[in-house]
């Protein structure tokens, strides 16, 4: 992942709740992927993203993920999941998994998704002792952390660039700014935060945040992940065939729905079990 930051622009990191859409994603081309907290939330438990999936069924979701894939997968760690020991751990377990990096936000436990109401963020000073619990712990030196702050949801935008800023000076790798507001919001951060590495959350229902991800590297982003993409493509197909199967008896009418068959086994790569048998 840090030969891929390296590079001019904007990394790309597009999100999966599985190991299918990891490989999905392999296999389109992508270099690195994401595994959202709310997506992972979704395909695991079927419920929202309010700290009910805890560190170990996220690790192991994620050593899923990194197992079928040779690509750089990036977690959502939440906010730790308990205090600055817990927190160590949680950096000690996403390594053991094989992930590229975690991003950890200042939210309050129990932590909500960014996008929902009732936020809570902890103390600044409980932010900056919780990163630092996770840089201590890391020992890795390839291994990301990426600091986050949540302040932007209570509309405290003073507060989410001293907060950016004092997590960069910390030595986080990058920093995430979550819950953008506005277009204006979207251009003025990576200027009102020179030299800070930051990570992009491309959200894929408000307007402002479905930018270019050519245009987000131009404005000085260096990853932009798509938390939901695949995981709101998947809802809306299933419920799309469910229906069809439901009022028609049949997916006669929704097959350009479905992926073919012999497209999802050479995704797979049932090929190499069956070549393995002969």
């Amino acid at each position: 992942m840090r030969e891929l930051l390296a590079r001019p622009g904007c990394v790309v990191a597009p999100g999966c709740h599985d190991a299918l859409a990891a490989r999905i994603a392999q296999d389109e081309g992508f270099e690195a992927v994401y595994l959202s907290g709310n997506a992972a939330s979704a395909g695991l438990l079927g419920r929202p993203d309010v700290g009910l999936a805890d560190r170990h069924e996220m690790t192991e979701r994620a050593r899923w993920v990194t197992g079928s894939v040779a690509l750089p997968v990036l977690a959502d760690a939440d906010a730790g999941y308990g205090d600055r020991h817990a927190v160590a751990r949680t950096v000690r377990e996403f390594e053991a998994a094989g992930v590229a990096g975690i991003h950890l936000e200042d939210q309050d436990l129990p932590k909500r998704c960014g996008a929902m109401e009732g936020v809570r963020i902890v103390p600044f000073d409980d932010a900056i002792a919780r990163l630092r619990a996770a840089l201590k712990a890391r020992t890795d030196p390839d291994f990301l952390i990426i600091a986050r702050t949540d302040a932007l949801a209570l509309g405290d935008e003073a507060e989410a660039l001293r907060r950016a800023e004092a997590f960069a000076e910390e030595g986080a790798d990058l920093v995430m700014v979550e819950d953008v507001r506005s277009e204006d919001q979207v251009r003025r951060l990576p200027k009102l935060l020179p030299g800070v590495p930051l990570l992009f959350d491309a959200f894929e229902v408000w307007p402002w945040t479905l930018r270019d991800t050519a245009e987000l590297g131009e404005l000085g982003y260096k990853i932009a992940i798509m938390c939901l993409s695949t995981t709101l493509a998947y809802a809306q197909a299933a419920r799309t065939v469910l229906r069809a199967i439901r009022d028609e008896g049949s997916t006669r009418g929704v097959l350009s729905t479905l992926m073919p068959l012999a497209e999802y086994e050479r995704v797979l790569g049932i090929a190499e079990f069956e070549s393995e048998a002969k």
